[in-house]
């Protein structure tokens, strides 16, 4: 067994491809090899941003022999009226390489047709390894591509060096005028020229002593534990940015950290602006204490020092330009407050086909307002109007313009600086939460309910047009919209009836829509749905428990939460899988039947007269518990009915020959069907998974 070892040296990456061209590198490596019955033991990856690297150990190294059956000519074409082989048979034979004789005979759909194992010997695996690997390389996926020198490429960036060992041995192959070898370099311009390599544990040693450090996650711990001893020697400690402290490991392959400080004036900005300045311009980490932030930042710098200290210099003058810019464009947007800036949305459009910005805030002060009387919250309508004719000013402001990460929650500083109420402030700060599903949602009930508007003006204006996003394409951020309005609607349990809000959101766009209302209705439900199924999976509950509560929960989505949280609940209780065997019963007995009327006079057997007593009072006592809100409750005092139903299966024939009382049975199954459906649809449980439990 051997080990292939490869290193690309190229020109800087950008840390963004890195992760993912590596991993296509390896996974191509592998799973060609292994369609070659040559299977790696490990495969291990890393990368710098001029160095890609893939191990593969325990390499054959040779291929195994192979034989492949392959069908040829037809027999009634490959024999003449003498049953002499024709061309057709001595060609298929001779590419084969065996004889006519050694030829067979197989049967197929289409008849009889010749075959020949055909042999091919395996080759040496460095051999195979000399075509596969330029070829995976030179065809990787990469977002964009260059050419260079005399028109080589077209690749990532610009390929320097190449190690391609096997077995320690050099494979021989050139790409993009570049001739792999066992020679390798460490930084640009801190390295002590090229040095010759035998394996991967060799490369990582000499590269370790040269203070190149390949794997990432060893880079991000080094920059972490760095940067948080020297917060803690001014007292302070670095702001929290997981994204940002990935890409500064993925920029630099020695991790060094620089500190730099900057005019302790700049902290009058909003903390915002100077995070935000510091991490989009200039990469690089603001310091704060418990008293707020410190006049310092931390970024790394491709070195392990900075003797003279020109790496910091350098970045304090950057910092401090930068955040003179920020500076400036915040004194500007504060010349006058955001409600005077109001008639700038007229000239922003929304989409061309839907309008401005402004007439998106006239519908969003209206939607929200609806959303209030359905929620019976009035009280919060004036400051859910308030924060709706703000919400959008801050697209037009200079600060959000320079920085647009910072949407929405400027708008948020602004208006609390204008003197907004809380709840007024917050809702337009937060109205882009959640983005994902690690985010929380708005933090108040009006930022829930601009929120939910938002949205759901977003939704039903682009279905409205046409626009639904496809299985690869969303260019209007749809999915993230309405899985927004399913974790809003459940975690702030806002209970409403969402089709009728997005009923009105559809009056209130007028003829700027082309779909029919009930149309988009019929396509926003399922998309909803299934945000609904995603996010109630994630949470662990069971794909059959979802589909039962959706079945009848309609679009009140803590509704159908609760709906669902009585199922998981009441599912093994003893008696519920029985009602659930007989819901599906009674489903295949009624499927076909007209709507009968129930005569209690026709109920002639006992269990039929003692299952409709049974009935009466499970129908009082759910309808009352439904009230409530308790289907829990509903479902247990279902799963108590499982006893009557039995017997009347069992004594009672539905099908009777007398048509008045089969049709007076098939009425009062009808009748059960609707009661056991009323809190979920019992035929969508899926029985396989309760086969322990007792009859």
């Amino acid at each position: 067994m051997a080990e292939l070892f490869l290193e690309v040296r190229c020109e800087e990456i950008p840390a963004g491809m890195l992760q993912a061209g590596t991993r296509e590198l390896a996974t191509r490596l592998f799973e060609e090899l292994m369609s070659r019955q040559l299977p790696a033991r490990t495969v291990e990856t890393a990368f710098t941003p001029r160095r890609l690297i893939v191990t593969l150990d325990g390499l054959a190294d040779q291929e195994p022999d192979r034989e492949e059956e392959v069908v040829g000519p037809p027999v009634s074409a490959a024999f003449d009226d003498q049953g002499e082989p024709t061309r057709a048979a001595t060609g298929f034979a001779r590419r084969c390489g065996v004889e006519v004789e050694e030829l067979t005979r197989v049967q197929t759909e289409k008849g009889e047709y010749l075959s020949a194992v055909q042999r091919t010997e395996g080759r040496p695996t460095i051999e195979l390894l000399a075509e596969l690997v330029p070829q995976i390389l030179a065809s990787l996926s990469w977002p964009k591509v260059m050419r260079w020198g005399a028109g080589e490429g077209p690749w990532v960036r610009p390929v320097h060096g190449i190690v391609a060992l096997f077995g320690g041995q050099v494979i021989d192959f050139e790409l993009f005028g570049v001739t792999a070898g066992n020679e390798t370099s460490a930084h640009p311009w801190l390295s002590d020229g090229t040095f010759a390599v035998e394996s991967a544990a060799d490369h990582g040693r000499k590269l370790a002593r040269r203070r190149i450090v390949v794997k990432v996650e060893n880079r991000r711990k080094k920059i972490q534990d760095e940067m948080a001893r020297l917060a803690a020697a001014v007292g302070g400690r670095p702001v929290e940015d997981e994204a940002l402290l990935e890409k500064l490991a993925c920029i630099c392959e020695v991790p060094g950290v620089v500190e730099g400080s900057f005019d302790p004036a700049f902290l009058e900005l909003p903390r915002e602006v100077l995070v935000t300045s510091l991490r989009d311009h200039q990469s690089a980490f603001g310091v704060e204490s418990d008293a707020g932030l410190l006049p310092r930042f931390l970024t790394v710098m491709d070195r392990a020092d900075d003797p003279a200290g020109r790496i910091q210099a350098g970045n304090e003058w950057v910092v401090a330009a930068r955040l003179e810019d920020a500076r400036f464009f915040y004194q500007e947007d504060r010349k006058k407050p955001l409600s005077e800036r109001s008639a700038e949305l007229e000239h922003l459009s929304f989409h061309a086909r839907l309008g401005s910005y402004a007439d998106k805030t006239e519908r969003l002060v209206q939607l929200g307002e609806v959303i209030c009387e359905s929620l019976g919250r009035a009280d919060l309508a004036d400051e859910v109007k308030s924060a709706a004719r703000l919400l959008k000013i801050d697209l037009v402001t200079e600060m959000v313009k320079e920085f647009t990460s910072l949407q929405g929650v400027m708008g948020g500083v602004y208006a609390r600086e204008d003197g907004a109420s809380d709840e007024v402030w917050q809702a337009i700060y937060d109205q882009y939460l959640p983005a994902s599903t690690g985010d929380a949602i708005p933090s108040g009930p009006v930022g829930q309910i601009v929120g939910l508007a938002d949205r759901i003006d977003t939704l039903v204006g682009i279905f409205g047009i046409g626009l639904k996003p496809t299985s690869s394409k969303d260019p209007f951020g749809l999915r993230r919209a309405a899985q927004g309005v399913v974790r809003i609607a459940l975690e702030g349990d806002l209970a409403m009836d969402l089709d009728l809000i997005a009923a009105k959101a559809f009056q209130l766009y007028g003829d700027r829509v082309t779909v029919r209302g009930k149309e988009i209705l019929e396509a926003w439900r399922p998309f909803l749905f299934d945000r609904v199924r995603y996010l109630l999976g994630l949470e662990g509950y069971a794909y059959d428990e979802i589909e039962a509560a959706l079945a009848v929960g309609g679009t009140n989505l803590p509704d159908v939460k609760a709906r669902v949280d009585a199922i998981h609940t009441v599912r093994d209780a003893p008696g519920f899988l029985p009602v659930v065997l007989a819901a599906k019963r009674i489903s295949n007995i009624v499927k076909d039947a007209a709507e009968q009327s129930f005569r209690e006079d026709l109920l002639v057997e006992s269990a039929e007269r003692d299952l409709y007593a049974a009935f009466r009072s499970l129908r009082e006592e759910t309808e009352a518990a439904e009230a409530q809100g308790d289907f829990v409750s509903c479902l247990r005092q279902i799963a108590g009915f499982a006893d009557g139903l039995d017997r009347f299966f069992v004594e009672v024939l539905v099908m009777d020959e007398n048509v008045e009382l089969r049709n007076n049975r098939l009425a009062l199954l009808q009748s059960i069907q609707r009661v056991l459906s009323r809190t979920a649809e019992l035929t969508r449980i899926v029985v396989d998974r309760s086969e322990h439990r007792d009859d």
